[in-house]
């Protein structure tokens, strides 16, 4: 073989080389190129991808198949770069965020956040606060838990057919005991009827032995109906003192006693009406009480005096107006009335404060007016001490107060003794509201209203010519009234007299205070809206040779007619 065609084997034998070696190296680029893509769509597209635990957090970013791949960098990243996420595992990450800076608890906590203090912290926070441990401390329920507890309060509510009202006492009458002997209480509550059954069969069977039979049966009946009315009085007594018993409850009763303090519950229903104090009756035939129906005495409770005092303040802090109200009743009241009274007229005023009242040992009897009125005198002292340890210790901001009857004459001594006791002109009440007093009129005038004005902000009376017991009690004590109207009216200075006659046509006329509405807005506009008789327009003046005074207008009935739209919050 020559030299030249040895020269052109070799450069054919080297460019057959150099053809195989760039052969060999384009067919390396393009499966490493292919195996690339391959495993980039294994990693986005494989069915489980989004249920693995691992490849939950790389799922989500914006992966490099976007970018041209270079073999030297695909290399390197399956190696060094994807440890580096695995911390962010555990939550979706949102589309276009940076692994860095995905917070780990977001999605769980969008809804709650306000509850959850890990929200307040940063997104760029330190790997070990997005741990699971941290997540777990205080889970949230779920929404469909929270919703559901809504639902059965408010069924709770609507399915409840009374309101509990709290009242705060002060009281010196001693505690009863129920009557002992042989046979059960129950049966205590019955032998009135069974007397006047006994009673009158006795006479009916001797009326027929003179053949008067149409007597006999006449008598017969009449002793059969006094048995069903007292029988009922007899059997609802009992049923209060055993409902009593059972919740550990003090029974007061009519004699005297000392000074004691505590808290009751009396239940309003729903269905109560403005002016009324539902109880059972022989009429409607109920023989027992019932908390839908009725205002009943609930529970009755005795406190220590500091324990009754820090619970009266925190009751008065409670209140919107930290106010309270202060009732003292009248003749022939039990204490179980006063209480159902005093929240009765806090329901039907809409009063937001703290409900009180004082009850003094009254017999709770018609013909208790002797004792009744000797007893009005000597609780006067126990009414001062009352009257003050409210004003020292209730913190209230407004103490008003409403007196009624016979309670007038107790709350005037009292009144008599707290002057002596006060600085000159000293404001310790705010509303006085005098309802019907049954206080000797010149008494009253002289020595009672010049000290009242000086410690109330603004005095009321109330009276009426209707009034049957006023007349009664001037006809027993020989001098006009404060609650008449006549020649013996009471109008003076700093006093606003209101002459109810020609509203009130009630048997009696003398409850008219809590039982006639017309007066019970006209209450309401006096204690809850400030009103003064100028700003009351169902109120006219008349001028009498003594003064000044008011009377409702008969033919005004817009503004008076009223039904308590909401109940007291206690």
């Amino acid at each position: 073989m020559t030299k030249r065609s040895r020269s052109e084997s070799i450069a054919s034998r080297r460019l057959s080389d150099r053809f195989n070696v760039a052969l060999l190296m384009l067919l390396g680029i393009i499966a490493l190129g292919c195996s690339s893509e391959k495993s980039t769509d294994t990693s986005e597209d494989r069915p489980d991808a989004a249920d693995a635990p691992t490849e939950v957090a790389v799922a989500p970013e914006n992966p490099a198949p976007m970018v041209e791949p270079h073999p030297q960098v695909i290399e390197a990243q399956p190696a060094e770069v994807m440890p580096e996420f695995q911390p962010m595992r555990m939550a979706p990450a949102a589309p276009g965020s940076t692994p860095r800076m995905q917070p780990m608890v977001v999605p769980q906590m969008s809804r709650f956040s306000e509850s959850q203090p890990m929200s307040a912290q940063p997104q760029a926070a330190e790997p070990k606060s997005l741990q699971p441990q941290a997540v777990e401390v205080a889970p949230e329920p779920a929404p469909s838990e929270m919703q559901a507890i809504e639902p059965a309060t408010e069924e709770v509510n609507a399915d409840q057919t009374f309101d509990m009202v709290e009242v705060f006492y002060g009281t010196d009458r001693a505690v009863m005991v129920w009557p002992g002997g042989i046979l059960p209480a129950k049966y205590h509550a019955l032998l009135p009827a069974a007397t006047c059954v006994l009673l009158g069969v006795a006479v009916a069977l001797a009326l027929t032995k003179f053949q008067q039979f149409l007597l006999a049966g006449l008598s017969f009946m009449a002793a059969l109906s006094g048995a069903v009315v007292v029988g009922q009085e007899g059997w609802v007594q009992y049923q209060k003192y055993d409902r009593f018993l059972s919740s550990d409850s003090v029974v007061y009763g009519k004699e005297q006693g000392n000074l004691q303090l505590g808290t009751c519950q009396v239940s309003i229903p729903k269905s109560h009406q403005a002016g009324e104090l539902e109880s059972p009756s022989i009429v409607r035939l109920e023989f027992a009480e019932n908390q839908t129906d009725h205002v009943m005495l609930m529970e009755v409770h005795s406190e220590e005096e500091q324990a009754f005092l820090d619970m009266l303040k925190q009751r008065v802090d409670e209140s919107p107006d930290k106010d309270l109200l202060i009732f003292i009743h009248g003749y022939n009241v039990t204490f179980e009335d006063a209480a159902r009274r005093t929240a009765q007229i806090a329901h039907d005023l809409e009063f937001k404060g703290v409900p009180v009242f004082y009850s003094w040992p009254s017999q709770g009897e018609l013909l208790g007016y002797v004792t009744d009125r000797k007893n009005s005198f000597w609780t006067s002292s126990h009414l001062k001490e009352f009257l003050l340890k409210i004003h020292q210790h209730s913190g209230a901001q407004a103490v008003h107060l409403i007196a009624h009857s016979m309670g007038n004459r107790a709350f005037g001594a009292a009144v008599e003794s707290l002057a002596k006791d006060l600085q000159q002109n000293q404001k310790i009440f705010n509303e006085v509201i005098l309802a019907a007093p049954d206080v000797d009129a010149r008494v009253f005038k002289d020595e009672i209203a010049p000290k009242l004005t000086s410690m109330a902000q603004h005095v009321t009376l109330y009276a009426s010519q209707n009034d049957k017991a006023l007349l009664a009690s001037r006809a027993v004590n020989g001098y006009p009234r404060a609650g008449d109207v006549g020649a013996g009216l009471v109008v003076l200075n700093g006093i606003d007299t209101i002459d109810v006659t020609q509203i009130d046509t009630s048997l009696l006329g003398h409850a008219y205070y809590g039982d006639n509405t017309k007066v019970i807005s006209d209450i309401y506009a006096l204690m809850q809206k400030h009103r003064l008789p100028t700003q009351r327009a169902w109120l006219r003046d008349m001028t009498s040779p003594v003064g000044m005074y008011w009377y409702f207008d008969p033919q005004y009935t817009e503004s008076l007619t009223r039904v308590p739209t909401s109940v007291p919050l206690r």
